[in-house]
């Protein structure tokens, strides 16, 4: 476990040099974008993404040098759409700190003078368009393989998919989740939120095993067993990731997950812990759920009423046991891989979707 730790440490070191030293956002204006487009990429973080993309490089022989900008490509594109995700969510914190909207907001307020209402236009309208830089960032980082030895044809290649194949499942899978919210609970399934979440978490993670996979062996494959095989393990380990997320959500600790607690249940979301809930509660108790739901601020009374809620229901312990067989179907998946270190720190991966706070 240590050597994975160190090893997550040196990719956030490395990506986070990258992104640092990185000249594109000098050149975004006004200064109030730049900055906003430097924010998210330059907080750090887990760094999961870029990892996979280092580690799926290496796992089949590669040079992890080659790969690092496009490592750096999937955290900046990764993180564009964490800034529009807040905009539409109305979460005004991310990683402990202010969100984008929320510094740029402030910003208008103390710099430019502007009242509230339209401090917060501005805010939401600079963060939309540093978003869109940040995926224009993102492009350009990934193209830039090819100054470091990758065929130029490849790298044109993997640029294709991620604005083809990964930006129409990504954005795909968050229009779906921002349309269940108006949906009777009754009309969303199970499946469907797991397809959501293939959209939403997967396919970024699909991606980024694919690019380091592509790199390694010159060409991109997708139908080809190897990255099926990854393809498996992204779909299960993003699965397990979002349900984990959904849990430390609801159960998790505010000051540690540096977001609040039951946001979900603040926008009414149909989360697997919620139709889970709702499929087996009784009508007093679908009231109680009810109840709690687009509350304007939770307070401790409100975090404890929901928490009992699902676990007397059982919801908590399914999808407590979901992640768990997810989590397994990643581990088999990587089986029919090459079996070395980067195999066992994916493995590893896996293992902390079961243990982690954050």
């Amino acid at each position: 476990m240590e050597a994975f730790k160190d090893e997550l440490r040196r990719v956030g070191e490395q990506i986070g040099e990258f992104i640092q030293n990185d000249p594109f956002p000098e050149t975004v204006r006004p200064p109030a974008l730049g900055d906003a487009v430097r924010d998210y990429p330059g907080r750090g973080g887990k760094r999961i993404r870029p990892a996979l993309v280092l580690w799926a490089c290496e796992l089949f022989g590669g040079d992890r040098e080659q790969a690092i900008p496009a490592a750096a490509a999937i955290e900046i594109y990764h993180n564009w759409t964490l800034v529009h995700d807040d905009i539409i969510d109305r979460d005004d914190l991310r990683r402990g700190m202010p969100s984008t909207h929320v510094t740029v907001r402030d910003y208008a307020a103390s710099k430019l003078n502007a009242a509230p209402e339209q401090a917060a236009f501005f805010g939401e309208s600079l963060a939309i368009l540093a978003g869109d830089v940040q995926q224009g960032w993102a492009v350009e980082r990934l193209a830039s393989v090819a100054d470091r030895g990758v065929d130029p044809a490849l790298a044109l290649t993997l640029v294709r998919a991620m604005q083809t194949k990964l930006n129409r499942e990504l954005i795909s899978g968050e229009a779906r989740d921002v349309e269940f919210e108006l949906l009777d609970p009754s009309a969303v399934s199970i499946p469907d939120v797991m397809s959501m979440i293939n959209g939403k978490t997967g396919a970024i993670m699909e991606f980024a095993l694919h690019c380091g996979a592509a790199i390694a062996k010159g060409a991109y494959e997708p139908k080809s067993p190897d990255f099926v095989a990854l393809s498996r393990y992204a779909v299960n380990l993003a699965a397990a990731f979002q349900l984990q997320d959904d849990m430390l959500g609801v159960f998790g600790d505010e000051k540690v997950l540096g977001k609040p607690i039951c946001s979900d249940f603040q926008e009414a979301k149909p989360t697997m812990l919620f139709l889970e809930a709702i499929h087996h509660l009784d009508a007093a108790g679908r009231a109680r759920l009810d109840s709690c739901l687009r509350l304007p601020r939770y307070t401790d009374a409100d975090v404890a009423a929901i928490r009992a809620i699902l676990t007397e229901s059982g919801s908590a312990e399914t999808v407590r046991n979901s992640i768990a067989a997810l989590s397994a179907c990643a581990s088999a998946a990587l089986r029919q891989l090459p079996d070395n270190q980067w195999r066992t720190m994916l493995d590893t991966l896996v293992e902390q979707m079961l243990v982690r706070s954050v």
